[in-house]
């Protein structure tokens, strides 16, 4: 097997442009899902028992923040499908064009 130039790869137009789409793919959803993670334990902390807004029930007796938690397993099924459709559609094709150009596949 021929040894592989990795800084040659590592500076060719499409690793660059494959490298800075998932940077900012991967860093937009990390910032988002943070942001909701850590909104549950913040609004936790900031419930009363009497009358708040995460107290509210909405779904029979269920309470709105206990939707709110139940919602970031959701999140984290939603996050996952979309990165498949996403590397799919996106990082596999621009990955064949690199292989392409450097005629490794």
């Amino acid at each position: 097997m021929a040894q592989l130039d990795y800084a040659a790869i590592a500076k060719h137009p499409k690793f660059v442009e494959l490298s800075r789409k998932k940077k900012s793919f991967l860093i937009g959803w990390w910032l988002f899902s943070t942001l909701f993670y850590f909104g549950l334990p913040i609004w936790a902390g900031n419930t009363t028992l009497q009358s708040d807004l995460g107290n509210m029930k909405v779904l029979g007796k269920l309470p709105l923040l206990y939707l709110y938690a139940l919602l970031q397993y959701a999140l984290c099924i939603v996050i996952a499908l979309y990165y498949a459709h996403w590397a799919n559609k996106e990082a596999d094709r621009l990955t064949d064009e690199l292989l392409h150009d450097l005629k490794i596949k």
